[in-house]
């Protein structure tokens, strides 16, 4: 189909008039303080690392930032989210010119990026109802049932869903679309580019959804082999000899951003999700209550049509629509769209789709509908929406929302026009359409009030919340000018109600992250190879040190903020410098240097099986490296004092390693006797488990230390049951946990006295380094014959070090981090960062660019 200029501009204004009134609510909430951004996730990462990224790209750095957590790659880590999004990158585009141009304030904080939520939300949602409408007239649909088409489809309850919890989540609404229009000019016309561009751009902006929208398209194109939809389509084969060399060239022109990435989601780390999994479970309504997919009664009314199976495409998409229902319905398909792990309802955008291609192909036909078929539709239709209501009304709640009762309003009067429809079709056509398009209107807006702004909590992020002291508040900043300091990297540690990237919102080095996609050398860090215990048990996140003062001073923490509302322990060497009303300032006084040289190098085979006090010790000591670069021996020192102590079990009975609390809150009491003046700090490790499949999230002390433990039901459960806890030196240790039953074994206790770190930092020797975006220098002269140099840098594919000119071996050392080996003599040694694969992956995109380009002449030239 050609399109004039009116048809176009039509559209164009047609749907950024639907997608501002689609987002009435939310741009009514806006000028009231209140944003569209979920109070979790949303606040917790999409603000964040839209203000990072911002922040980074305003100053020209794309690949690295030691800001991320402990440090990360860019794109490998924030792929996922925001680092490579098309949608981002034009945002960035707009606000940096406007900032330039004075025309935005303050662009850098959560701030303006929650304000500039609901804006960003609604031109995307424009983009995606008129390139929908554009590809509904490309496949012989007229334009104004094209457009109401593409409403039912961009309008979907899941759009606003995704836009407000996970803004990245909507973009899969912008590629689909387009990834159909390259399919079907394969079929109609034989022309690759749009596929070409379509799988480029799918891959560039996200991997995941690119393999969610890829599992889509190929079940679209082999469906389409067998139900063609217009005259004269490509044979199979003709499909396959475009098929073929359009994927491959695409997969290369989006390999510079795909690679990255998919390397990082390979270098995460997610325990293996075994828990069974259901074929089928119907946990919700999809008439009514379903906060994914609702299946409009327009959609019921033409798959009730026997005559509207005729049509071909009617015929296909209704069939691929009612398919997508079903998928709705299976945990187990749910599976497979989140890569066979747990299953998770993401891909039902692709049934909204599906149904509004259906009832787009189906307008045209319903003025001429036979009288028999009509009246079936129309009153099995009423039936199907009446049995529905009656059904569920007394299983939830939500049938006496006010989304259920729009939802019914909306069938009694699609019911109706249709019946004027029939009748007088000329006349009554217009108005059903205007009255679809408004009753879809009714429901994203009605969705976002009841389901996302009530029951969702968006009315919890306003910008009271983002600068409170539960996220962002002036009394903690103002303590940060009291960090100043001359090395040349100083974290803090500090995350605002556990919100682990609160570094990122308050422009600090941290050392705390929370990202679907993190670097697994630093989790097991933290999991197995130091037990580092966070506060928290949860995937996706790391933060702190758990108040282990060796690991603070090792790993560059010069400062700690706490709530004096709260109580809070304080580190070994730690004494307070500044303070204010709500919030103190410690400065730890034992710092190692942030490059570290050795002689002495131990192997983490051989102190896999002591202590991770032990371990520490070997840190402070020298260098641990992979089997096989050791240089030495560690010689334990820690001693396990655990069957010198009395244990008794408190509120229940203890025995054989099973803890059963019988009282509100239980569990043992460690008494050590009295304590030398020289231990400082007690190291208590053991394994626990709850033995309840069912038991909810717990808390579980020692001491002054708190940490939470997920339930065993829980998706995002970590399955890592050794733990360690550090508290002060104490006659008792009483661990504490709620009433149920435990197992609790391997119990160890070790006393520290801070002798090897006094040593350390009295032995140290500060060593020259420089920091840039994506470098770091260091100049060392190794007149002591030592053999490694390390960094507190997490290592990760995309490092390289040379040293004096020539490249040199990257160490994995610390279990985590950055090493080299040292040349006697001048030592100047530059580590750099490429995102990995870079080279390999630029080059590919660059050979898909030019393969597409020689393709294009090769065609032209045989026409």
């Amino acid at each position: 189909m050609k399109f004039n200029l009116r048809t176009l501009l039509s559209l164009l204004i047609g749907s950024v008039l639907f997608a501002a009134a689609a987002h009435a609510f939310f741009f009514y909430q806006s000028a009231n303080g209140q944003f569209m951004v979920g109070p979790n996730d949303g606040t917790a990462q999409m603000l964040p690392f839209k203000q990072f990224l911002y922040s980074l790209y305003s100053e020209g750095s794309f690949f690295y930032s030691l800001q991320f957590g402990l440090g990360g790659g860019i794109f490998s880590q924030l792929a996922y989210y925001f680092a490579t999004s098309t949608v981002f990158f034009l945002t960035f585009l707009v606000v940096y010119s406007g900032e330039i141009l004075g025309l935005f304030a303050d662009p850098d904080t959560v701030l303006f990026w929650g304000q500039a939520a609901v804006f960003v939300n609604a031109f995307r949602l424009a983009a995606v109802v008129f390139i929908t409408s554009l590809l509904f007239c490309y496949m012989n649909i007229k334009a104004k049932y094209a457009f109401i088409g593409a409403v039912l489809y961009g309008g979907s309850v899941m759009y606003f869903r995704h836009a407000a919890f996970w803004e990245f989540f909507a973009d899969a609404y912008l590629w689909l679309p387009l990834l159909v229009l390259g399919v079907e000019k394969i079929i109609r016309e034989q022309k690759p580019w749009w596929l070409i561009a379509a799988i480029a751009l799918s891959l560039v902006n996200n991997f995941y959804f690119a393999y969610i929208n890829f599992l889509f398209i190929g079940l679209y194109a082999l469906l389409r082999f067998f139900f063609p939809l217009a005259d004269h389509e490509s044979s199979i084969k003709q499909q396959l000899r475009m098929y073929i060399p359009s994927v491959f060239i695409g997969f290369l022109i989006g390999a510079i951003a795909f690679i990255p990435a998919v390397y990082g989601y390979v270098n995460n780390f997610r325990p293996a999700f075994t828990d069974p999994i259901q074929w089928m479970d119907w946990h919700d309504n999809v008439f009514y209550t379903s906060r994914l997919l609702i299946l409009p009664a327009i959609f019921i009314f033409c798959l009730f049509a026997r005559s509207l199976y005729k049509q071909k495409p009617f015929r296909f998409f209704a069939f691929m629509a009612l398919l997508f229902v079903a998928f709705h319905y299976s945990p187990m398909i749910g599976s497979v769209f989140n890569g066979f792990s747990a299953p998770q309802y993401r891909f039902q955008y692709m049934g909204s789709f599906l149904l509004a291609a259906a009832v787009a192909f189906a307008l045209p036909s319903l003025k001429s509908l036979a009288k028999r078929d009509f009246w079936i539709a129309f009153f099995l239709t009423g039936f199907a929406f009446a049995l529905s209501y009656v059904l569920g009304y007394n299983t939830s709640s939500l049938f006496q929302s006010g989304q259920a009762y729009l939802l019914i309003i909306s069938a009694v009067l699609t019911l109706v026009l249709l019946l004027f429809v029939h009748k007088h079709p000329k006349v009554w056509m217009p108005v059903l359409l205007v009255s679809l398009a408004v009753l879809q209107l009714g429901l994203a807006n009605i969705y976002q009030k009841e389901r996302l702004y009530e029951n969702g909590n968006l009315s919890q992020t306003s910008a009271a919340f983002l600068q409170s002291h539960e996220y962002d508040h002036d009394a903690q900043r103002e303590l940060f000018t009291q960090t100043v300091d001359e090395r040349p990297l100083s974290r803090v540690e500090w995350v605002a109600d556990f919100r682990n990237n609160t570094p990122l919102v308050q422009d600090f080095y941290g050392t705390s992250a929370y990202s679907s996609v993190l670097n697994k050398h630093l989790l097991f860090f933290y999991y197995h190879d130091l037990q580092i215990d966070m506060n928290r048990e949860s995937v996706s996140r790391y933060s702190g040190f758990g108040d282990r003062a060796n690991l603070h001073s090792l790993f560059q923490v010069k400062y700690k903020l706490v709530d004096q509302q709260k109580e809070t322990p304080i580190p070994y060497g730690f004494s307070e410098v500044a303070n204010n009303e709500r919030y103190a300032l410690y400065e730890n006084e034992n710092v190692l240097p942030f490059a570290r040289v050795s002689s002495s190098t131990y192997s983490e085979d051989q102190l896999s099986s002591l202590s991770v006090l032990d371990r520490e010790h070997a840190m402070l000591e020298g260098i641990i490296v992979e089997p096989g670069l050791e240089t030495g021996e560690f010689i334990p020192q820690a001693q396990n004092r655990i069957n010198d102590a009395k244990i008794e079990a408190v509120g229940g009975t203890y025995e054989n390693g099973l803890l059963t609390v019988t009282e509100e809150i239980g569990g043992l009491d460690i008494y050590i006797g009295e304590r030398d003046e020289s231990e400082i700090d007690d190291y208590l490790s053991f394994y626990l488990r709850n033995n309840s499949e069912t038991a909810p999230l717990f808390q579980l002390t020692v001491n002054e230390f708190k940490t939470s433990r997920k339930s065993r039901e829980s998706i995002y459960r970590t399955d890592v049951n050794h733990i360690t806890i550090r508290v002060a030196a104490n006659d008792v240790l009483s661990l504490r946990v709620p009433e149920g039953s435990y197992t609790l074994n391997e119990l160890a206790l070790y006393t520290e006295t801070y002798r090897h770190l006094d040593e350390a930092v009295a032995t140290s020797e500060d060593i020259p380094v420089q920091l840039s975006s994506r470098e770091i220098s260091v100049d060392y002269n190794n007149d002591e014959e030592n053999n490694v140099l390390a960094i507190p840098v997490p290592y990760e594919k995309g490092w390289e070090v040379t040293v004096n000119g020539e490249k040199a071996d990257l160490l994995k050392v610390n279990y985590a981090f950055l090493g080299v080996p040292l040349q006697a003599g001048e030592n100047h040694i530059v580590f750099s960062y490429w995102p990995p694969f870079f080279r390999l992956s630029t080059f590919l995109t660059a050979t898909g660019l030019l393969l597409a380009a020689g393709w294009a002449i090769a065609r032209k030239k045989q026409r």
